[in-house]
């Protein structure tokens, strides 16, 4: 068990995923890949299997300290020999601007290389996404390359891909597809060291 200063982190449940489907919706189409999805009970038992079982994922829930499951964070693609992977962190719409993004990632790095003993973690956000990559930035995370890609969600409709044009510059529309920036971002043991060494300092002075 993990336990920050209002959030607690363990390993994923299958009862867990029962709770995650009731989970708020984003209701912003930039932010649709986000929502949990509604499935089945057979398709969570597989989502289960494949966040929680592959050898090469681990997946860890994210509570409030009164036992609401706001959250999770994912490890992908987990190379063993080199001790790095990619992260994932989802939340409830419902629970975002709370300050538990920070909380939970802050603390979840501690035990990723200190009790995991891994080196590095990875990860990709897109640079719209303004919250999550104050949140990563907050925790010591680094860019080190920026991308045109395809954007995740592609079922959206011509009509509502020109609006999100329209309003976000951060989107354009290459080829019928939505496409828009992403950052690459990683943190090793070593930047995740002096990080920590420079909010001491910075709150004793």
């Amino acid at each position: 068990m993990i336990v920050g200063d209002s959030i607690k982190i363990r390993k994923l449940k299958r009862e867990d995923v029962d709770k995650m489907v009731l989970w708020g919706k984003h209701e912003d189409p930039v932010f649709l890949h986000y929502n949990f999805p509604n499935l089945s009970k057979q398709e969570r038992d597989l989502w289960y299997r494949i966040k929680a079982k592959s050898f090469r994922r681990k997946c860890f829930t994210i509570e409030d300290f009164k036992n609401n499951i706001i959250g999770y964070i994912s490890l992908r693609d987990i190379k063993f020999i080199k001790r790095e992977s990619e992260l994932g962190i989802v939340f409830d719409p419902n629970k975002l601007n709370k300050g538990y993004g920070t909380d939970a990632l802050s603390n979840f790095l501690d035990f990723y290389f200190n009790v995991l003993k891994m080196r590095k973690l990875n990860l990709k956000v897109a640079k719209f996404n303004k919250r999550a990559l104050r949140c990563y930035q907050k925790c010591g995370f680094e860019i080190w390359k920026e991308i045109l890609d395809e954007f995740e969600e592609q079922n959206i409709g011509l009509k509502i891909m020109k609006k999100i044009v329209e309003s976000n510059k951060e989107f354009k529309i290459n080829n019928g597809k939505l496409v828009t920036n992403y950052y690459y971002m990683n943190i090793t043991k070593e930047k995740y060291l002096f990080h920590k060494e420079r909010e001491k300092l910075l709150i004793t002075l």
